[in-house]
């Protein structure tokens, strides 16, 4: 047999041998799943509590600093459920109930808003900001307007409305934020607190002598979500 032929064929053999290899290392690696799919620049899922309908919804996401990110659920009976991811007081879930009078007052202040006219404000103009999410029930749809903070072309209306939601939904007293007049009348609901989080009976409204949480108590898990590529979480 010619040399040249029998090189061929040992290192044909070798050839094999290094893939065949090479396939069962890779075959042993673990694939690690992303702990959460959603990305910054989008909205997560209504958080309700069963047999209830979502009404409207606020999430405010994570920035270069620490801003808080939580997100907040009302549902059409008054319930809210309230979910701290990081740089916030509570971390974890509440649900608590607000009274007719907010209720109505939440509907009142997206009617105000022009909340239905409103679109997507999401022009990466700086790097460095937060977004809101809001979402609002029209009849059989929700309408749902995504906001980044660093688009200037958004209207304050919009950015008001944030803060009302806020206001309304007394969501200071979790969030670390000073409280603010008219928002004291938000009925508790008892239940099973998170693991690792005060109570939110015993939180107290912030800026009323309740102690603050240190900012490694608060920061929450690393953001292991995919961000957006013009920002940052």
């Amino acid at each position: 047999m010619p040399q040249a032929l029998r090189n061929f064929r040992r290192w044909s053999r070798h050839g094999a041998l290094c893939a065949s290899l090479l396939l069962a290392v890779g075959c042993g690696k673990k694939k690690v799943a992303p702990a959460d799919s959603v990305t910054i620049d989008q909205p997560h899922p209504p958080d309700l509590v069963p047999g209830t309908t979502p009404l409207a919804t606020l999430e405010r996401t994570g920035c270069y600093g620490e801003c808080p990110v939580y997100r907040l659920t009302v549902a059409s009976d008054g319930t809210v459920v309230y979910v701290g991811t990081r740089w916030v007081k509570v971390l974890g879930r509440r649900e608590y109930k607000l009274s007719p009078t907010q209720l109505q007052e939440l509907e009142s202040a997206f009617e105000r808003a022009n909340f239905l006219m409103l679109r997507d404000y999401d022009h990466v103009e700086s790097t460095d900001d937060d977004w809101a999410h809001l979402s609002f029930g029209h009849g059989s749809r929700m309408k749902r307007v995504r906001h980044y903070h660093g688009d200037n072309s958004a209207p304050p209306a919009l950015s008001a409305l944030e803060d009302e939601f806020d206001r309304i939904t007394d969501s200071g007293r979790f969030v670390g934020l000073p409280a603010t007049a008219g928002a004291q009348s938000a009925i508790a609901i008892p239940g099973p607190a998170s693991p690792g989080t005060a109570d939110s009976a015993k939180a107290g409204a912030p800026g009323r002598g309740a102690p603050s949480a240190k900012p490694s108590e608060t920061a929450g898990p690393p953001d292991e979500a995919p961000a957006d590529p013009d920002n940052h979480p």
